[in-house]
């Protein structure tokens, strides 16, 4: 047994009434602590039991809100020693942030010292036993270097201190670091923040109860501790201030317990810190009741206001009034998370366990691949993937096509261009002799044809290039989808698909090369469009003319151009039959350009539509798999969700336990 052990708390306080009692007209009265446990055992320990079980589950990594006592205040405020004395323990403490990770100190007790207990757990360090009271300040600061480092840095990572003694206040409590705003050698300079953030977390949710520990030396309004629990609970509707070091500041006490300037809605309670000089903590508490009785300043406070034990009946109390009203809404969280995780479950893949299943999967992929890759590829549907722009397939493709037709119209001769005319004039030197003097030679016009195809090649073939690419990219995503839990086939699919797109991209190209060479060889048209630009420009360039005008500007294809006119159109001679023939081409560039613009997507579109809906499926279903056996070894699931379905499992299980718990303990 510990050295605080010696004297048990109860004989102490026991001990402390007979003392004091005929040294104050109005004593604190004692209590009858079996009494007290035996009322509770029968009413609330079943509850907390229920609660501790949630816990120990792991309940509240699922979002549900368990009540729990939270221990917030300055530093230095005396928030150790509050929960030292509580417990009966003896806790770090120190200069500076002596709670650097949130110690969730659970106590519970029993009715002998041989049911007693100690244990710990953090990280990894599961139900570690602590075989004196004496080891656990040591025990306590061991775990938090281990989590937090040996220097003066935080972290949210907690340490359970598990408790059971005879006498202990059943209670759970978190006590978190003191708030700061200087930071010490070695911590890092947004210390206040992290801690800020870190007593938001635990006090956030209604169902914590705040223990706000407060100096009594302070002016309560200026504490941060009070401006935090404020902002989550305006009311103080669930909050309940501790007053700790009264013996150093006696003075005016009552009045500010009192007057209340701060709304703590669940009151007061004053408490004198266990110092250096006292012995133990039943010697500290036997001061402390000595100092309530005889201080002329603070006996005049009510004595349901003063003391450790006094404090201990009001936090189990509220705990349990807490706890009562909580629990429908903690059976509802439960519900909601189990109802969560149930279809998180049916969207993960099953076991397979036979060949049968296998192929009873496997048919059932293909078709969902199909099913999808139709409705992307062929119908423009996206409803099955509404936020993924990657796989909105007709529009991504829109977009290329139009800027295809963008690129074609920007290619090629520029009335507005001086320099291009004066070259059609010495090709037309160049040929002299070929024809009549007044004709036109046909050798320079399919020259300047040949040339316009040159100068689109490449645009032509990037096309192909990038709109198979997009494709490829498309049907992989696709796959990838369907096949997230099968990585086997998922890469087996993978392969056949990118040989499939690629044999067709050979034959686009191809096809495309052949348009382009048709075009280098025959000009031809029937288009009425032909003469009607040439037209439109004469009748633009000879109105301009007539008029005096400089400038003029003519639309051709997509091109809008301005022309000076005296610069690109001459009026006579060789020049002005360059001009001719340049008008000639341009209007013939336009009719090429569209029919091109036309011609390469539409069979663009045709050929992955046919390989991507039809091709592609009949190879996968022909080349996937060569035997059963085969298909066995391709269907073996990903370890990831191997490990997805049997942690949801556990979480399902651990959900309907604690759902049965909860609702058994509401129907009781």
């Amino acid at each position: 047994m510990s050295k605080q052990s010696e004297l048990t708390m109860n004989d102490s306080i026991n001990n402390m009434l007979v003392v004091s009692s005929v040294s104050n007209v109005n004593p604190i009265k004692s209590y009858d602590p079996e009494a007290l446990r035996n009322s509770f055992h029968s009413e609330i320990r079943p509850i907390l039991d229920v609660l501790d079980k949630l816990r120990t589950q792991g309940i509240t990594e699922e979002n549900v809100n368990i009540p729990t006592i939270v221990v917030v205040g300055d530093q230095s405020s005396g928030k150790s020693s509050v929960l030292e004395s509580l417990a009966g323990i003896t806790l770090p403490r120190g200069q500076g942030i002596a709670t650097r990770v949130p110690l969730i100190l659970r106590l519970q007790s029993c009715l002998s010292e041989q049911d007693s207990k100690i244990l710990m757990e953090y990280g990894s360090v599961k139900e570690m036993r602590i075989n004196s009271e004496d080891d656990i300040e040591a025990a306590i600061n061991a775990a938090t270097d281990d989590l937090a480092g040996s220097n003066k840095n935080i972290r949210d990572t907690p340490i359970l201190l598990h408790i059971r003694k005879p006498d202990a206040p059943d209670l759970t409590m978190v006590d978190l670091p003191g708030i700061t705003r200087v930071p010490v050698h070695g911590q890092p300079e947004n210390i206040y923040e992290q801690v800020r953030d870190m007593i938001m977390h635990y006090i956030k949710p209604e169902e914590s109860i705040i223990l706000n520990v407060l100096p009594a030396e302070v002016d309560f309004s200026t504490c941060e501790s009070i401006r935090l629990s404020q902002t989550v609970d305006k009311k103080g509707v669930r909050t309940l201030a501790v007053v700790t070091k009264v013996d150093k500041a006696p003075e005016g006490l009552f009045e500010k317990v009192t007057s209340d300037a701060v709304s703590i809605g669940l009151g007061y309670v004053c408490v004198r810190n266990r110092t250096p000089a006292d012995d133990s903590i039943a010697v500290a508490r036997c001061r402390e009741l000595e100092l309530f009785n005889d201080h002329p300043d603070l006996r005049n406070i009510d004595r349901s206001m003063v003391g450790i034990p006094t404090l201990g009946r009001r936090l189990v109390k509220i705990q349990s009034d807490m706890v009562r009203g909580c629990l429908p809404r903690i059976r509802d969280q439960i519900h909601e998370a189990l109802q969560k995780r149930r279809q998180e479950m049916s969207n993960v893949p099953r076991s397979i366990d036979s060949v049968n299943e296998a192929v009873a999967v496997f048919l059932r992929l293909q078709n969902e691949m199909l099913n999808m890759l139709t409705q992307v590829v062929r119908d423009g549907d996206f409803s099955l993937v509404p936020d993924d722009c990657t796989l909105h397939y007709t529009a991504r493709l829109h977009e290329e096509f139009t800027k295809f037709a963008e690129d074609l119209g920007k290619s090629g001769l520029r009335l507005s261009q001086p320099s291009q005319t004066d070259e059609i004039r010495q090709m037309f030197s160049e040929h002299q002799g070929v024809a009549l003097p007044d004709f036109l030679p046909h050798t320079v016009l399919h020259q300047l044809v040949k040339k316009q195809i040159d100068s689109i090649t490449q645009t032509c073939i990037f096309l192909v290039d990038r709109v198979f690419k997009y494709a490829a990219e498309v049907v992989l995503h696709v796959q990838s989808l369907i096949f997230e839990a099968y990585p086997h086939l998922r890469d087996r699919h993978h392969k056949l698909a990118i040989q499939v797109l690629n044999e067709t991209k050979t034959t686009t190209v191809e096809f495309v090369e052949r348009m382009l060479a048709k075009e280098r060889t025959v000009i031809f048209t029937t288009n009425a469009s032909y003469l009607d630009t040439i037209a439109k420009i004469n009748s633009a360039v000879e109105t301009a003319r007539r008029s005096n005008q400089a400038y003029i500007e003519l639309d051709v294809g997509r091109i809008r151009e301005g022309l000076i006119l005296n610069e690109a159109v001459p009026a006579t001679g060789w020049y002005r039959e360059a001009w001719e023939m340049k008008v000639r081409i341009a209007a013939y560039s336009k009719i090429m350009h569209e029919r091109l613009a036309d011609e390469i997507p539409l069979e663009i579109r045709n050929a992955l539509q046919r390989t991507i809906v039809n091709r592609l499926q009949e190879l996968t279903m022909m080349q996937a798999f060569s035997s059963p056996e085969e298909l066995g070894t391709l269907m073996q699931q990903d370890s990831k969700i191997i490990c997805r379905r049997v942690r949801l499992q556990q979480c399902i299980d651990t959900l309907e336990k604690s759902l049965m718990l909860v609702s058994g303990m509401i129907a009781a």
